[in-house]
């Protein structure tokens, strides 16, 4: 049984170890692309509002500046009150299933369902995130859905009510993983400022799964109050920070529309040659334009940050 581990193990060992010769850091150095390849990647990135897709150099003082920003640690809570849940669920499902009465098999196979809802969810809040925006009222709605169902299920004395209830939970869950993980990407400029916040916010929501494994007691079965009490208030945790980063950014934007936060950065490109060719190594401009509210002028909660 032990091999098994081992050999699903290696194979994401050795594919990882292959990833520094085979991922490619930015578009400008691909060598698999040619210069005009290259110069179309760099401008649709940019178009796209990701300013950094023409490279950059490792420097310190980006792993510093997100170490130090305000959004990375705003953001790790957000996440955390969407992770830690997503272990307890994931994990536990069938022993919170066998709370309406079901067991073994039974309970294991009524998870089917469970998870091709929270699939269903989670793609349409992709959708909708993507084409209007708004990814902080998006968490708020389906936190406040995931918590009606823990509340539900702290609750009921009924099996088909906490049944019905475990469909919501996966809405405060599922789809506020992915969501959440675009939206502080979205507002932290420059790839190696952002590799270093996301693996921060990610890192602590995995660390919080420590919690999960040791919440749902076999003591506390039917109910679980305990477990579902401790998810609540994780999801709880991610309602509070998901409406400070969100009041937060409003208040970034306000500033960068007055243009109190524009400002050149780096070297600019003396020609279009040289920019159309995608030989930008240093970012000409990080900016947010006055005016412009978002991403794409429909996502109020992104902004363009700083390095």
């Amino acid at each position: 049984m032990g091999w098994i581990f081992i050999l699903e193990g290696l194979a994401t060992v050795v594919a990882g170890a292959a990833s520094y010769w085979i991922i490619q850091d930015f578009p400008d150095t691909a060598k698999f692309l040619t210069d005009a390849e290259r110069a179309v990647v760099i401008r649709r990135l940019q178009a796209d509002d990701q300013f950094s897709a023409a490279g950059e150099n490792l420097q310190w003082k980006y792993i510093w500046k997100s170490v130090l920003d305000w959004k990375t640690w705003v953001g790790m809570v957000v996440y955390v009150g969407a992770d830690m849940p997503l272990y307890a669920f994931s994990l536990f499902l069938p022993t919170i299933i066998s709370q309406v009465r079901f067991q073994a098999t039974p309970a294991n196979l009524l998870t089917v369902p469970v998870y091709f809802f929270a699939c269903c969810i989670t793609c349409l809040v992709g959708y909708l995130a993507d084409r209007y925006g708004r990814r902080g009222y998006l968490n708020l709605i389906f936190l406040t859905l995931g918590g009606a169902g823990y509340i539900i299920l702290v609750a009921s004395r009924n099996a088909a009510l906490s049944y019905f209830a475990v469909y919501l939970a996966t809405c405060g869950i599922y789809p506020v993983i992915p969501n959440t993980i675009a939206w502080v990407s979205n507002n932290v400029e420059g790839s190696y400022k952002r590799s270093v916040s996301i693996a921060m916010v990610i890192g602590f929501g995995n660390i919080n799964g420590a919690v999960s494994s040791n919440v749902y007691r076999a003591k506390d079965k039917p109910w679980y109050r305990l477990g579902h009490g401790l998810v609540l208030m994780y999801i709880g945790f991610g309602l509070i920070a998901t409406t400070t980063y969100h009041l937060l950014l409003r208040a970034e934007n306000a500033r960068r529309d007055r243009g109190e936060r524009d400002e050149v950065i780096g070297k600019a490109e003396t020609t279009e040659e040289q920019n159309w060719r995608g030989k930008m190594e240093d970012l000409i401009l990080l900016r947010r334009p006055r005016g412009r509210r978002a991403m794409n002028g429909v996502d109020i909660d992104t902004y363009y940050d700083y390095i």
